[in-house]
């Protein structure tokens, strides 16, 4: 019996490496990167959509999934158009 146990844990120590990279590469993305953008609008809630969608666009159009929600990185007021917002979101292209 010992013998046979043996015999199964080094099979199953020999092919547990092999499968190790399958695992890897499949579960992590090859090409991340961070996208912002910016926004203006007459008010703040114009400008941070704006902003948003902005990042999200940029980041589909250069063919990248996006990873969760933009997120708001800031926002002034002045100039003509009112209120400029910067957005951010991370997205990433999964290998093929």
């Amino acid at each position: 019996m010992s013998k046979l146990r043996s015999c199964v844990l080094a099979a199953v120590a020999a092919g547990l490496p092999a499968l190790a990279p399958l695992a890897a590469s499949a579960a992590t993305p090859k090409d991340c990167k961070a996208f912002a953008a910016v926004g203006s609008g007459l008010s703040e809630s114009v400008a941070t959509l704006m902003a948003k969608q902005g990042a999200v666009n940029v980041a589909e159009g250069r063919g990248y999934s996006v990873q969760g929600e933009a997120k708001l990185v800031s926002c002034a007021s002045g100039g003509i158009f009112g209120t400029e917002c910067t957005a951010k979101t991370y997205a990433c292209k999964m290998p093929k």
